[in-house]
């Protein structure tokens, strides 16, 4: 599986969408390139030749694409479902309210409600990610709202997607 990077937590998709997008933009540029090309591309990536002629002829990766960090919405899944993700992730984090833990979370009735009522909206809508009145519908199901956090306003040196680089 080959993972989006976007900012756990935060219910802030954009860095998602930017990866993803990128992603893509650089397969459709390999299905572009003649074979020569490819080899020289596959140099430039340190890539193995063999994985590059691959993306290029299929168009996609030989893995599961899956896109997670910042997706927090029913439209946010949906989104990343029709740019080209396989899969969407969706943590704990963006359940919780103010805080709460998971234990609060279970705890409470009405918490517990929101975050399964959630849990339900975002899966129709990655299921149906190409019917925006099915996604439209599993927004409007959902109950109570997730507070949010700019990943901008994150300093960099603590951001969860720039490890790794």
């Amino acid at each position: 599986m080959i993972r989006t990077k976007g900012e756990p937590g935060t219910g802030d998709v954009v860095h998602a969408v930017q990866h993803m997008r990128m992603i893509v933009r650089e397969m459709r540029i390999l299905k572009a390139l003649g074979e020569e090309e490819l080899y020289n591309e596959a140099k430039l990536l340190a890539a193995p030749y063999e994985l590059v002629r691959m993306v290029a002829k299929t168009g996609k990766l030989p893995v599961p694409n899956f896109s997670a960090g910042g997706i927090a919405t029913p439209a946010d899944a949906a989104l990343m479902m029709q740019l080209g993700a396989e899969a969407v992730f969706v943590g704990s984090g963006i359940f919780m309210k103010d805080g709460a833990t998971p234990l609060d979370v279970q705890n409470n009735p009405a918490e517990r409600a929101e975050a399964v009522s959630r849990a339900k909206a975002i899966v129709i809508a990655t299921t149906h990610y190409d019917d925006a009145k099915i996604v439209a519908e599993a927004a409007e199901a959902v109950t109570g709202s997730m507070k949010g956090l700019a990943a901008a306003a994150i300093e960099e040196s603590q951001l969860m997607q720039m490890r790794g680089r």
